[in-house]
């Protein structure tokens, strides 16, 4: 495929991302929660996708690449709405581990279905060979 050929594509897929990121923000599940920042989200899908459901800020600091200033006022943030806690490791008082709450976690399986929805709700106006089509790159998309 020309290289030409994959920038359009690679631009229609950030496009349709923020697309659907922006149609979530108004979605009536995100609507009545609270906003919080989009690295704040980000920390909630790493969260929710750890094993523990527990991470380090150091983890969390290389992940998002933030300062620790930054990382300290998201972190206060999602504190304050009860979605994470801070657990300390151990006598180690400097190895501070976050933790996601269950309500950290509902309200991230709630926005991501939001998220679910909005996008079902545009394939369903494809055609089945179309919808087909896209699951079939996704797929790849999602194995390399």
């Amino acid at each position: 495929m020309e290289q030409s050929v994959q920038k359009e594509l690679a631009d229609k897929l950030t496009e349709l991302i923020f697309r659907f990121y922006s149609a979530c923000q108004r979605h009536p599940t995100t609507v009545q929660g609270p906003k919080i920042h989009s690295h704040g989200f980000h920390v909630l899908y790493l969260l929710e996708r750890s094993h523990e459901k527990k991470l380090s800020m150091s983890f969390l600091l290389i992940e998002l690449q933030m300062t620790k200033q930054q990382m300290s006022k998201i972190i206060n943030e999602l504190e304050d709405f009860a979605f994470i806690e801070r657990v300390r490791a151990g006598d180690d008082r400097r190895n501070v581990f976050v933790r996601l709450t269950e309500k950290g976690s509902a309200y991230f399986r709630s926005n991501a279905q939001a998220v679910s929805a909005a996008i079902e709700a545009a394939l369903q106006k494809q055609s089945a060979e179309r919808t087909d089509t896209v699951r079939d790159l996704l797929y790849r998309l999602m194995q390399d």
